[in-house]
């Protein structure tokens, strides 16, 4: 934060690294490391081939031409190990593994003009991943310095190393990618260094398995490079963006002059969107944009109209709002464990002991408010003060028994009502119709209404319904509850886009004109706009009905006139709901209004202090609705942009920790190690932007939106808050103040929201307050944790497991086994696949019978699925040993089975136990695993060493017949010795010792981390000495 400046061109324009600031270069290198583990596992095996072919002393090209040269299979067996003059007849005229004299002028040629692509690409590809390997852990290194608001100079080092990345590398980059296209040009121009006589070499070669790891490696270079035209093509985007603001493209198809008739377009357009997307079912047809979007857009053009730039980019984003939420974890966090404490504590005192218990959860000084009267920073200490509702206070009691009731009305209004109306034919109109069979003056008329008996209500009956839905109308219905002997009001929520743009009329408008009508005075108190005018549209249609008046008149022959009339609804129906309870107040005194999560702008201040006697409002744990008010959003804002100027290590290390699991009672501390206590944030440059864009927003928001208009949720507020695990899902109810001062994003706030999940925990509340033992069950356990799930996912309630390089056990305890084990597999995979592990020389008797001459003028080396022809070249003067698989007629005993399988044995068990090793650097293992880990690879070295059984074998013992293979061949003037123990077993004996000591180091792993931690010690000590001394 902000993007790096690279460049400045000559009109002044800045050439920046956006999206990108330099702490997001990490980042980068991350992407490049990924890149170059797959171009070098592209061509690690070409230079192991060319290492262990030159290793096994055999050329890479037999014969001066390649081996996808042969078209068909050579058996060396034959051609060499059997004696020549037996040979003769078997060997293949034309064969590619004939002498260099044999191939022809144009054949060298080929082979020649191949070498020279081949090395090149293989030289180059080697030099760029090595340079740009280097390249990366500088620029890691570079932009791990400072935070992400006190850069500390790490751009300067950053903008050179970038520069060699754009110049020096991306030439090299060109460089591979020519050479590969050259070598491919070259193969398909030269057969591939092939003779004529190979016509198919070229498809032989590129249907093979090494064309494949060319090609990818040449597609993520291609790909690795194109990247920078993206980034050239986003820096032109960003300008022509930058040039076009002035012109918007909304005002011309609006044909609107003002700048919110624009915003307010581009909303309806947003709509109309999720109308189509929608197939029209979610309605949106009677909107119109300029009338019904004014308040939305007025409120986004205020929010958006910030004069500081704060160079924001997106990583900044995610990391704040991971650490955010974080941060709102850690307050849930106590509210559940309040909420625990209390449920102890009145146990205690119902059982008749003294509770000792404190309800103050410690909150710090970082969990306060630094200044009391800003309005834009949460006081978390507000937050957890509030009243449990105690188990023998029967208002308490009976609140509840009510809420839990009437939230199924609030429920079944939603789908469950007009779904039946429908299905028994009595609703006039579809799902927008009307049911009215309620008739004036008629004692009979509750015969002929529908009854709620599906749903569990056997003595309440729908008397009227309607179900007309636009942006001025909401979907209500009147139902008759005899067991309650109340009349119910029950408005539905917002389900359709017609109610999300009610919604969205938010500003306050004055009561004083509907208080004249209804009987009340509206002087100075105000409500939310498009909510009152839906209120008042259910107001008209049920005087318009009669049925209210007529259900609920005086007079000796009325059955219900000693009802009382109860107004429910939830979200959009609870804020009606309360509206319309003030409005039916002066004809009803007794009218009691059950609002369920209503939004968080419904009355101002004085209204809602008013309506305490006869309006409650539930609201479920994390809900999100009863929290958007607009201080509520300005303040979440603030701490978005405040939480970046806390953070007091690099944002590498912030996104780490904040991925990195936490258990809920670590978080406060986990916080305080990463994030500047409130009265402790250094005074940087972005600090001092954010102390006056604090001040400014105050002072606009205070002059926009005055302190008597801000809404708030009606009546008094019952808080479910939730306590337990996952499993075990209870709730406490709490009264709270009106204004809750907190968003916190979470996975639960709208499923807290759902009028299903509200309507399942009210009646459980109400259970556990009537059962108290059965409540109290589970309350002596005293690590029970609050459900943590956060914005991307999951409860998190368990130790953290794995952090990339975090080396729990310790560096020495972890890299030295891991590189031992790493480099006994390569090893053991070069030493089991050579084909000179064992020698079998061949002892020349001749006829003067001198006793003791030998010389070795032939023999066979074997492995354990190659064998090698040893001859001596006369013309270079050197010994050569050719490879070749084992033809299919050689038998195989007991003693080569069994050396195989201990090959296999070794990389079966050891291949898996090296990786699992790979991540001690990143995860915390016990030392029982490492135990049996350890058991393991004793296993895996003595496997290893037992290869050496293939010795005891029928082809290395002492035979006089001159074919250890092939017992047909029983006339020579060769002797075969024993087979002896060749170059190659020297990979086999390393291996072996390699797994025993990674082996006793993995045993020994907690004393190693002991030492390692000791001379750490020693270390600082001496450090320490040498600082006091000087």
């Amino acid at each position: 934060m902000p993007a790096m400046k690279i460049a400045t061109c000559a009109n002044g324009r800045r050439l920046t690294t956006r999206p990108l600031a330099g702490d997001d270069f990490q980042l980068v290198c991350i992407l490049n490391g990924a890149f170059r583990i797959v171009t070098l596992l592209c061509n690690i095996p070409v230079w192991v081939l060319i290492f262990s072919v030159r290793l096994s002393g055999t050329e890479l090209m037999p014969g001066s031409q390649p081996f996808w040269c042969r078209s068909d299979q050579v058996d060396l067996w034959t051609l060499y190990v059997i004696p020549a003059a037996d040979a003769a007849q078997h060997q293949q005229v034309g064969s590619s593994f004939g002498d260099e004299d044999a191939l022809d002028d144009e054949t060298k040629h080929q082979l020649r003009s191949m070498i020279i692509p081949f090395s090149l690409y293989l030289s180059v590809s080697l030099l760029y991943n090595i340079l740009d390997i280097i390249l990366s852990l500088a620029i890691w290194n570079a932009a791990a310095i400072g935070t992400p608001v006190e850069p500390r100079g790490r751009e300067r080092s950053l903008v050179s190393m970038v520069w060699i990345k754009i110049i020096v590398l991306n030439l090299l980059l060109c460089t591979v990618l020519g050479s590969g296209i050259y070598l491919t040009y070259s193969g398909r121009l030269y057969n591939y260094g092939c003779s004529s006589n190979h016509k198919q070499a070229v498809e032989h070669y590129e249907t093979s398995i090494w064309y494949g790891l060319f090609s990818a490696s040449m597609v993520v270079y291609a790909v690795e490079l194109l990247m920078w035209p993206c980034v050239i093509v986003n820096q032109v985007g960003h300008f022509i963006a930058v040039q076009g603001r002035q012109t918007s493209l909304f005002r011309r198809l609006g044909r609107l002059g003002d700048e919110e008739g624009c915003c307010a377009q581009c909303i309806f357009c947003c709509i109309q969107c999720i109308r189509w997307l929608s197939c029209n079912r979610m309605g949106g047809g009677s909107i119109e944009a300029k009338h019904d979007l004014a308040d939305a857009a007025i409120a986004f053009m205020n929010f958006m109209n910030a004069e500081v730039n704060f160079g924001i980019v997106l990583s900044d984003i995610y990391v704040a709002f991971k650490l955010l939420d974080r941060k709102h974890r850690e307050v849930r966090y106590k509210l559940s464990k309040q909420a625990r404490m209390d449920k102890k504590q009145t146990r205690k005192c119902e059982m008749g002991e003294s509770g000792d218990e404190s309800n103050n959860n410690g909150v710090d000084d970082d969990t306060s408010s630094p200044i009391d009267n800003v309005n834009f920073s949460v006081n978390y200490a507000d937050v957890l003060n509030r009243r449990m509702l105690s188990e023998d206070d029967a208002t308490d009691i009976y609140l509840l028994r009510k809420g839990a009731r009437y939230s199924q009305y609030a429920r079944g209004v939603y789908t469950d009502y007009p779904r039946a109306l429908l299905q028994a034919g009595l609703l006039d109109g579809g799902w927008d119709g009307l049911y009215s069979p309620w008739k004036l003056d008629d004692k009979h008329s509750l015969l002929s209404t529908f009854r709620l008996t599906e749903f569990g209500f056997h003595s309440t009956a729908l008397i009227y319904a309607n179900f007309l839905n636009n942006v001025a109308a909401t979907p209500y219905c009147i139902l008759l509850d005899e067991i309650e002997r109340t009349l119910v009001i029950v408005i539905r929520g917002s389900v359709t886009l017609e109610d999300l743009v009610t919604d969205l009329q938010f500003s306050a408008i004055e009561l004083n004109r509907v208080g004249e009508i209804v009987g009340f005075d509206g002087r100075g108190k105000y409500c939310h706009r498009g909510m009152l005018t839906n209120s008042k549209w259910i107001y008209n249609d049920i005087h318009k009905q009669k049925i209210v008046s007529d259900v609920l008149r005086d007079g000796k022959n009325n059955p219900y006139r000693d009802y009382n009339l109860v107004i429910t609804g939830h979200s959009l129906g609870g804020s009606c709901a309360a509206i319309l309870t003030i409005m039916f107040k002066p004809m009803y005194p007794n009218v009691k209004c059950y609002a369920f999560c209503p939004p968080g702008c419904t009355l101002s201040m004085n209204l809602a202090s008013e309506c305490d006697d006869f309006i409650t409002s539930f609201v479920v744990g994390n809900d999100i609705i009863p929290r958007m008010r607009g201080e509520n959003i300005e303040m979440l804002r603030y701490e978005f942009l405040e939480i970046l100027a806390r953070v007091k290590v690099s944002k590498i290390a912030a996104f780490r920790d904040s991925r990195y699991p936490c258990r809920n009672k670590d978080l406060e501390v986990r916080n305080k190690r990463i994030l500047h206590a409130r009265n402790a944030i250094p005074d940087t440059e972005y600090y001092q932007k954010l102390v006056s864009f604090r001040e400014n927003r105050e002072n606009t928001f205070d002059r926009i939106s005055p302190i008597e208009t801000r809404l708030n949720i009606p009546g008094r507020v019952i808080h479910l808050i939730r306590f337990g695990d996952e499993a075990n899902n209870r709730y406490l109810p709490y009264y709270k103040s009106r204004m809750f001062r907190e968003i916190h994003f979470c996975l639960d706030s709208m499923k807290d929201h759902s009028i299903k999940n509200l309507s399942d925990v009210l009646p459980t509340v109400v259970s556990e307050y009537e059962n108290t033992s059965t409540a109290a069950s589970n309350d002596d356990d005293d690590d029970i944790s609050v459900q943590s799930a956060n914005s991307f996912g999951g409860d998190i309630s368990e130790e953290p497991w794995f952090v990339t390089l975090s080396f729990p056990q310790g560096i020495a305890a972890s890299l030295i086994p891991t590189l031992l084990a790493l480099g006994a597999v390569c090893f053991s995979v070069i030493g089991n696949n050579l084909c000179t592990l064992f020698e079998r020389r061949i002892t020349n008797t001749p006829t003067n019978n001198m006793k003791g001459y030998d010389e070795i003028i032939a023999g066979v080396s074997y492995g354990l699925y190659f064998y090698g022809i040893q001859y001596f070249d006369e013309a270079n003067e050197i010994d050569i040993t050719q490879c070749k698989p084992y033809p299919s007629r050689v038998v195989n005993d007991g003693y080569v089975k069994a050396a195989r399988a201990f090959s296999a044995v070794t990389l079966i068990i050891g291949f898996p136990i090296v990786l699992i090793l790979f991540l001690t650097s990143c995860m915390k293992f016990k030392d029982r695993t490492l135990r049996v880990m350890s058991t393991l690879l004793m296993l895996v070295a003595i496997c290893q060493v037992m290869i050496f059984v293939f010795l005891s074998s029928a082809r290395c013992v002492d035979d006089p017949n001159p074919n250890p293979v092939d017992s047909s061949y029983s006339q020579s003037q060769f002797v075969w010795a024993k087979c002896a123990a060749y170059r190659g077993s020297k990979n086999v004996i390393i291996a072996g010792v390699l797994w025993t000591l990674c082996a006793f180091t993995l045993g020994f792993s907690s004393r190693l981390s002991l030492i390692e931690a000791r001379l750490r010690f020693a270390s600082m000590s001496l450090s320490s000495a040498t600082t006091q001394n000087k």
